[in-house]
């Protein structure tokens, strides 16, 4: 989270795309948004590939767009 910190102060006020796993993109997502628990880690498992939008102020999440995902069952 701190790299991911210093990414959004690097870069306040710009477009930055970032890839990862979906277990690390959880994690990213748990520790901003507070609302997001096991229920949603479990709805988004079998998303491959799945793209969301994160919106900042700072690093603050501010905005969350899902923006495409295709399912394939994990085995």
């Amino acid at each position: 989270m701190a790299a991911l910190d210093e990414v959004l102060d690097a870069q306040r006020g710009k477009t930055v795309v970032i890839g990862t796993h979906g277990t690390a993109l959880s994690t990213i997502l748990a520790y901003y948004d507070k609302l997001f628990a096991c229920k949603d880690f479990l709805r988004i498992i079998d998303w491959m590939p799945y793209i969301i939008r994160l919106d900042f102020d700072g690093s603050r999440l501010v905005g969350k767009e899902e923006l495409l995902h295709i399912e394939i069952p994990f085995n």
